[in-house]
């Protein structure tokens, strides 16, 4: 599930539904518990990108995000 041009879609770009609704409630749920009430987008669409990752990828960004300047180097800062 994404937020696209300010509308939730699912992976097909299919609206919300009562059959993809749990997905959406699921991570509601999961930024609310991670950030509170300061909900943004591009905290939306972190939680929505890792939830899509296979183990092994979450390992690797888990990796990634523990290295000291790692972030800013992939970002071309």
């Amino acid at each position: 599930m994404r937020i696209i041009n300010g509308k939730w879609q699912d992976d097909q770009g299919e609206p919300v539904t009562v059959f993809n609704y749990n997905k959406i409630k699921e991570i509601a749920s999961n930024v609310t518990n991670i950030y509170g009430e300061d909900i943004t987008y591009s905290r939306i669409n972190l939680i929505s990108t890792i939830k899509t990752l296979t183990p092994k990828q979450e390992s690797d960004l888990a990796y990634v995000l523990s290295q000291e300047g790692a972030i800013a180097k992939l970002a071309g800062y």
